[in-house]
């Protein structure tokens, strides 16, 4: 019965830790970015609930006839439907 090398058999070990620890890193990138982009997401919607329940509760409010401040343009700009 003939026998494989120890180098051959040390090759193919290694290969197969750099294959399962570049998959295991590809896993943790992949988590890591999709719990980024739901945290985002999740912002997002959350200011724009808030914005659209602010304008409904402030329906009735009278107009105000003072120019907006640079953070309210800024807010407008970031946030346009």
């Amino acid at each position: 019965m003939p026998t494989v090398d120890n180098s051959a058999f040390q090759i193919i070990a290694y290969m197969l830790v750099i294959v399962l620890c570049a998959y295991g890193g590809g896993r943790v990138h992949q988590w890591y970015k999709h719990s980024m982009d739901q945290d985002q997401s999740f912002r997002d919607g959350y200011n724009h609930g808030y914005r659209a329940l602010f304008a409904l509760a402030a329906r009735h409010a009278q107009p105000t006839t003072t120019r907006p401040s640079s953070i309210e343009q800024r807010d407008q700009e970031l946030f346009r439907d």
